[in-house]
């Protein structure tokens, strides 16, 4: 693993990228054929982001690969266009300060470097209610083994209150991203850490040491939901909505964690997509899993019907909660080491063991999250 240089335009891009509000389902298929996978919104919050990769399979393994080289831009209703920018491999985004209006229409419209030109239906940003209110439960069993038998951490529970609407039809999906303070930056398995390149040089024994470094700034890991929440309001219309469940966050240490909660307005094709995506997931577990199935959403190649894209392109109204949740004033919790092992650090010696910096990426961040406590 080699050092990696940021210039401030690439850093400021990434950020942008990995911070917009509204995130992406990574979601890989088991297909015996190679298919484009398109996900993204626009909501009333800054910047829109949307993912396009490819599905392949080589020799039954299954992975997603960003598609690259991409011509993209999203047409509102008023006859506007919004050109994207590919601030990463597969990944396109508007300007920071694009916002969608409630009311309007969106499509998003774009073309491959293979000349094949794909365009979504027409999406309707509607709105979406406050969150009334955030507060948390410590459940001692949260965390059960694969047998759902046997403890094995504790957690502590998420929960929010909203009023619905009266006289409309709403359909919510709720996400969250979590950030938990890190001191480990990078593992040297059967190795140790060379200071100048920054990599690890394996060990040359029968029994050879994992070694863990700790990182040379702040650091934080950063975690989302793998799981598909939904609510339609056919049996809450009008009435307050009180106790969902938001996330489970596991009891790692006694310090807090940050959670950044979205509650977002679907359209109601947008909400059959999703409820469809985790049903399939329901049967498999999470969306780390592979579902059964691709799931066809509203996205279509103009020239070839028969040209199957997975995913789907909306707009959505959001509302967005930070949320400090406290750990240190619960009894006797069965902690869940963030590595998911205790850390095995180099032992002390003159000038070693050296330390190694926090990368930025999607899962962990240098820079302090606004709201850390």
């Amino acid at each position: 693993m080699k050092k990696r240089l940021f210039p401030a335009l690439l850093i400021y891009l990434q950020l942008f990228c990995l911070y917009s509000c509204v995130e992406t389902y990574d979601v890989t298929y088991s297909l015996d054929a190679n298919l484009l996978t398109v996900e993204g919104f626009v909501s009333d919050q800054n910047g829109a982001t949307v993912s396009i990769s490819i599905s392949r399979n080589v020799e039954r393994n299954y992975y997603s690969q960003p598609l690259k080289g991409c011509v993209a831009e999203i047409r509102s209703g008023d006859g506007s266009v919004v050109a994207l920018q590919e601030v990463s491999e597969g990944m396109y985004a508007t300007p920071a300060t694009f916002q969608g209006k409630v009311g309007q229409t969106y499509q998003l419209h774009f073309r491959t470097p293979d000349g094949k030109t794909y365009e979504s239906s027409k999406e309707q940003l509607g709105t979406v209610p406050a969150i009334k209110k955030i507060y948390q439960q410590f459940d001692p069993k949260g965390v059960l083994d694969k047998t759902g038998k046997i403890v094995v951490g504790s957690t502590v529970d998420v929960y929010l209150d909203f009023d619905d609407p009266k006289d409309t039809k709403n359909y919510y999906l709720w996400r969250w991203k979590r950030y938990e303070e890190q001191n480990v930056c990078i593992t040297c398995d059967g190795g140790t850490l060379n200071f100048s390149g920054g990599t690890c040089v394996k060990i040359n024994s029968r029994n050879p040491p994992t070694y863990d470094y700790q990182c040379a700034n702040p650091c934080w890991d950063v975690f989302y939901n793998n799981e598909v929440n939904l609510l339609a309001d056919d049996f809450t219309n009008g009435k307050s909505v009180e106790g969902r469940l938001i996330a489970k966050v596991p009891f790692h240490s006694y310090k807090g964690a940050l959670l950044e909660i979205e509650q977002v307005g679907l359209t109601k094709d947008a909400y059959l997509y999703y409820k469809l995506l985790r049903d399939q997931s329901q049967t498999t577990g999470t969306l780390t899993d592979t579902p059964p199935s691709p799931i066809i959403g509203n996205i279509q190649n103009i020239n070839d019907p028969n040209d199957k894209v997975i995913g789907y392109f909306g707009a959505a109204s959001t509302r967005v909660v930070k949320y400090w949740v406290e750990r240190n004033n619960y009894k006797d919790p069965i902690l869940i080491p963030l590595l998911g092992r205790q850390a095995n650090f180099e032992p002390i010696t003159p000038f070693r063991p050296p330390v190694y910096p926090c990368v930025l990426s999607k899962f962990r961040t240098p820079i302090k999250p606004q709201g850390w406590q």
